[in-house]
């Protein structure tokens, strides 16, 4: 155990890759500023909010814990239970007339009219326990990003501080048949998104802090290639914006003491063997004010004020992709705001009129933003 221990220290000295180990500092487009949390909320909080999904009719559909929301109304304040289910809802999308929702430790199920008529459960001989998130393909297919093999959704702090590299991407049929893994050995496959040509599959993997592109037209063999790499954070899901680009949401924003936490072989076993997982040295959705909770090398009140320069434990954050995959504009909730831990933004066009519709898991809450408007 010794020599292993010792070989990984090596090993991460001699071949670290500075490029993704040196955090980037978020300036330009990447600026702070307030703008999630000066958002318009819609209607009362929605315990366990996790993704949204938009109808070809306008519909809009939010997964909260075990069940499938509808929000309805002027504002989209008015909620209706489309669908219950005994697990949780990890991922969401409207398709073929249809709605696709994963769910955790029970594969992904196809609705139509909120009844069950199609479930996909095993894929290659392994059961997909863990989707979080699901789209369409040009060519009528479904794709399925599956976080883990050992890890169920919500047990993502724990898959990135051991540091595994267990997902996987997989392609069905519309009634969710013929299921086949396309991609395997991703660290947490978070968000699908097809670009604009319906060339190619675009998907973040969150622990190696990236955006790549998977080919639809190439052979098999083939390689994703890196759209985006080094990101700030642990990217999730990501949408596309018609011919417009991408919005990509960022539910953790990584700190130079998680970086070195994850580096530390030793310690890391260590913390995870005996320290509850509330007070790891790890990212989080949310802070829960609890005395024991750690502070993040400098997250601390000044004067009785959360300092917003501090290092985070928690953030809110989305990033405007070019269709090139530049970052053009972000929206933040920083060190002391409201809405952290966001885990889906998609935008929806409603009478005429587009805005983006946010989900704060932190928060439990559903932001609207008008992007037209200047930052």
């Amino acid at each position: 155990m010794v020599l292993e221990h010792a070989w990984a220290d090596l090993r991460s000295a001699l071949f670290r890759r500075d490029e993704i180990d040196a955090l980037p500092v978020m300036d330009g487009p990447l600026m702070p500023n307030k703008r999630l949390d000066e958002a318009p909320v819609l209607g009362a909080p929605l315990r366990g909010c996790d993704d949204v999904a938009t109808g070809d009719d306008g519909s809009v559909f939010v997964s909260a814990g075990r069940q499938i929301v509808q929000l309805s109304g002027a504002d989209l304040d008015e909620r209706r239970v489309v669908a219950a289910f005994d697990h949780a809802v990890t991922a969401l999308t409207c398709a073929h007339g249809a709605l696709y929702a994963g769910l955790a430790g029970a594969g992904v199920v196809k609705l139509t009219h909120g009844r069950e008529v199609a479930r996909l459960g095993p894929v290659d001989g392994r059961p997909l326990h863990c989707p979080t998130a699901i789209t369409a393909l040009p060519d009528g297919r479904i794709a399925i990003a599956e976080g883990s093999s050992l890890h169920l959704p919500e047990q993502w702090c724990r898959d990135l501080m051991e540091r595994r590299a267990l997902g996987r991407i997989v392609f069905a049929d519309a009634g969710l048949g013929s299921a086949i893994s396309r991609l395997d050995q991703l660290a947490w496959p978070y968000g699908l998104a097809v670009s604009a040509d319906g060339a190619e599959l675009w998907f973040s993997e969150s622990w190696r802090h990236r955006v790549l592109a998977l080919s639809l037209h190439e052979p098999q063999a083939r390689a994703p290639r890196v759209v985006l790499r080094n990101l700030p954070g642990y990217p999730a899901r990501l949408y596309a914006d018609d011919a417009k680009g991408y919005w990509l949401s960022v539910p953790a924003v990584r700190t130079h003491l998680v970086e070195l936490v994850l580096r530390e072989t030793r310690y890391r076993e260590e913390m995870l063997a005996a320290v509850a997982p509330e007070f790891w040295i790890a990212p989080a959705l949310g802070a829960s004010g609890h005395y024991l909770e750690p502070l993040q090398g400098g997250s601390i009140k000044k004067l009785g004020v959360m300092k917003p320069w501090a290092p985070p434990r928690s953030y809110g954050l989305v990033l405007r992709l070019s269709l090139a995959g530049e970052c053009l504009e972000s929206l933040h909730s920083r060190v002391g705001g409201t809405h952290h831990g966001i885990t889906a933004a998609r935008r929806a066009e409603r009478d005429g009129e587009g805005r983006l519709l946010i989900v704060s898991k932190g928060s439990g809450r559903v932001l609207a933003i008008d992007t037209e408007r200047a930052p």
